[in-house]
């Protein structure tokens, strides 16, 4: 039997490659809001999450492993404390029967992950429905889409970043707060909703007093700072549902945008495998919307987007802007790989036909076939070094695949 979410840290959404638009494509709400997500049915969220919010009157949403609930798993709420969460307002997501992969299931076992666990949810916490799901792991391809688009009204990621009006909602974005996010860098995930009035949804696991021993605690006392800062801030609180309730419900990408990789965050099932120093919401250099990839090129470091697998023979080019930063002239190096071996890589400066240059932004479109590559999967994007030296930022941004 699966059990929920153990090393998440790092695991984020794969969802096999979809012609799509860019998940944030930037259409602002009215204000800036945020949701606090509560995932598996941990005890802890009842016994010290839940006061911190019922507190400062925060509804939250707890997305919930129903066979937690109904087989009374160790260290997890019972079904009389999850009624008490619906009876206080508080909204309720599933997060499956058991919390498996769903992308390793049969048609039969996914059907009833999903189903199943949304039936037990009406029937046994006395709720009208439970049209909202959380996604395991994050873990899905386009056979778990589709299924979730026939039992559900939305679905919530661990992808990085935030959501607008018109993001499409079976991608919804969140950002797990595991025991490493400090409280200044929420603080700044906040700051940046409440200014350019996108929606964040926070992914909170168990909670402790002490030091935390795995990467899905997090520290109490930190839980409540956050929830104070937001309140200072006199941010909106929302639910999923609520949150659900203000987009304009896109359910279906573009089909002639091509296949986004980042814009704003990753994008359409990309994973963030790096091991580079770097960022994923860089706002003080950005091309277009509201971030960019801040790479520290250093000692052959790299940065690693990782896909449950990318056909490239519907591809022509790759298309990306780069910004030297203060210096320029950075030694770096594209390549496209299977996951056993490199298909096809160039660097950059022989893609501009030039170096990187300092203090503005260049956009490079590399044809796929000047790189040999017109047909395989991709697995892993690599940015990297090429240098072994210690070299200034980069920028990277609007990175997509054109057909």
């Amino acid at each position: 039997m699966s059990r929920p979410c153990k090393g998440l840290r790092g695991i984020v959404s794969l969802m096999l490659a979809v012609l799509a638009v860019p998940a944030s494509a930037a259409n602002p709400f009215e204000q800036g809001m945020v949701t606090i997500t509560l995932d598996d049915g941990w005890a802890t969220q009842y016994t010290k999450a839940r006061p911190a919010l019922n507190s400062r009157n925060i509804d939250a949403t707890y997305a919930l492993v129903t066979q937690a609930l109904a087989q009374s798993w160790g260290g997890y709420m019972t079904t009389a404390q999850a009624r008490t969460l619906v009876a206080e307002g508080n909204d309720i997501a599933s997060h499956t029967l058991t919390h498996p992969d769903l992308t390793t299931l049969s048609s039969t076992q996914l059907t009833s992950e999903l189903q199943d666990s949304q039936a037990w949810l009406v029937s046994n916490l006395s709720v009208p429905a439970v049209p909202h799901f959380v996604v395991p792991f994050g873990l899905y391809n386009g056979t778990v889409l589709t299924a979730i688009r026939q039992s559900y009204a939305s679905s919530r990621t661990v992808s990085g970043g935030r959501n607008f009006r018109d993001t499409i909602v079976y991608e919804l974005r969140a950002n797990d707060v595991h025991r490493a996010v400090t409280v200044s860098t929420v603080r700044g995930w906040v700051d940046q909703a409440l200014a350019e009035k996108s929606w964040l949804i926070l992914v909170f696991h168990e909670f402790v007093d002490g030091t935390p021993t795995r990467d899905t605690q997090y520290k109490t006392a930190n839980f409540a700072a956050i929830l104070d800062y937001i309140k200072t801030k006199n941010l909106r609180t929302v639910t999923l549902a609520q949150g659900v309730a203000l987009m304009e419900g896109r359910t279906q990408p573009d089909p002639t945008a091509g296949l986004p990789i980042y814009t704003d965050g990753l994008e359409t099932g990309f994973a963030d495998w790096s091991w580079a120093d770097h960022a994923l919401d860089e706002a003080g250099v950005v091309h277009g919307g509201s971030a960019s990839i801040r790479f520290e090129p250093d000692a052959w470091a790299g940065l690693m987007f990782h896909h449950s697998g990318v056909d490239l023979s519907l591809y022509q080019s790759l298309e990306l802007w780069v910004h030297g930063g203060t210096t320029g002239g950075q030694a770096v190096q594209l390549v496209l790989h299977d996951g056993t071996q490199a298909l096809g890589a160039v660097s950059l400066d022989t893609a501009l036909g030039a170096p990187i240059a300092a203090g503005t932004w260049q956009k490079v479109t590399i044809p796929l076939a000047s790189m040999g590559v017109t047909a395989g999967t991709l697995v892993d994007l690599y940015v990297q070094d090429v240098s072994g030296a210690d070299q200034a930022a980069v920028y990277l941004d609007d990175i997509a695949l054109v057909p």
